[in-house]
């Protein structure tokens, strides 16, 4: 089994539904447990020697009002081993994207307009350009367009092991439990992670047609699960 730290992953923001999200996948078990943040102002994700609190901290100073490139550039100052990390994200001014001088194998960012893409132990560069095309071209909602870009970047090469775990995180205005999904161990997770996806929407909806059965007369807000962050 492979546990050596490694992944690419894609932070973004749709400004048009006031959303925003982060998709990630690598090669070791769980990576949704500590990679991807978001809030209401921000998408973060802390990666290669992880340190989750550049994730937390970043999207909490998002909250606050604060730029997302000067939240995540004090906290790398702050770290001693900031030449181990790669951290990325978006915020609703700015984006930003850091890969230290010894992040294993091929590693890597790209940034474009409310998007950061970065990556270690590649294949090599066309893994991030494929995840970052892939968002961009892909028509649907924020979890749709995540899911299409991680599986672009695992057909451009991938993780240079393969891949273990994957999942996305998603903040919108009205949230559904499709926007945190995770597949924490599987040989191919992320086509794992679109089947978990294409079935969440299905359950959000049956669950729905099962509660007009079940009820003639319900409050509407029963249904409004939320979202565990």
């Amino acid at each position: 089994m492979r546990h050596t730290p490694g992944t690419f992953s894609i932070a973004a923001r749709d400004p048009e539904t006031d959303t925003f999200g982060a998709a990630v996948t690598t090669g070791t078990v769980a990576v949704g447990a500590t990679c991807p943040y978001v809030s209401s102002h921000g998408a973060a994700v802390t990666q290669a020697f992880t340190k989750t609190e550049h994730g937390r901290d970043a999207v909490a100073r998002a909250d606050t009002g604060e730029r997302i490139d000067d939240a995540f550039e004090a906290l790398l100052a702050a770290d001693d081993h900031a030449d181990y990390r790669q951290v990325h994200g978006v915020g609703a001014e700015s984006e930003f994207a850091f890969t230290g001088e010894n992040c294993s194998g091929w590693a890597g960012h790209r940034t474009g307009e409310r998007y950061t893409v970065t990556g270690n132990l590649l294949t090599g560069p066309g893994v991030v350009d494929a995840v970052a095309d892939a968002y961009l071209d892909t028509d649907g909602d924020v979890p749709e367009r995540l899911v299409s870009a991680l599986e672009a970047g695992v057909a451009a090469g991938g993780d240079d092991r393969g891949e273990m775990s994957a999942a996305i995180l998603v903040h919108a205005p009205e949230p559904a439990f499709y926007h945190n999904l995770r597949v924490d161990l599987s040989e191919t997770p992320v086509a794992d992670l679109r089947t978990l996806l294409v079935e969440a929407r299905e359950a959000k909806a049956r669950i729905e047609a099962e509660t007009d059965d079940l009820f003639e007369d319900y409050p509407e807000e029963l249904l409004d699960f939320g979202i565990k962050y």
